[in-house]
């Protein structure tokens, strides 16, 4: 493989990155300082307890953090080191 198509696959792992960290972070914002507003909104659209919902949200985001880690992140970290 050339080193261009090397260095495009990069870029394009490092603006994955950086776009999922973005929607990751308005996520967490929306958790934490509109929690009231989404939890009446997803208690109503989704037939969920709002008991449940902080736990949900919770795995959500921890899930969401990992997949960016694992899919985003490593890979672009992979391709630095090695180009």
């Amino acid at each position: 493989m050339s080193p261009e198509a090397l260095d495009q696959i990069t870029a394009v792992f490092g603006w994955m990155t950086v776009i999922n960290m973005v929607l990751y972070a308005y996520a967490a914002f929306f958790v934490l300082f509109k929690r009231d507003w989404m939890m009446a909104m997803h208690a109503k659209m989704m037939g969920v307890p709002q008991a449940e919902l902080p736990g949900r949200y919770f795995s959500y985001l921890a899930n969401y953090k990992l997949l960016i880690i694992a899919l985003n992140l490593t890979p672009w970290l992979a391709l630095k080191i090695a180009v």
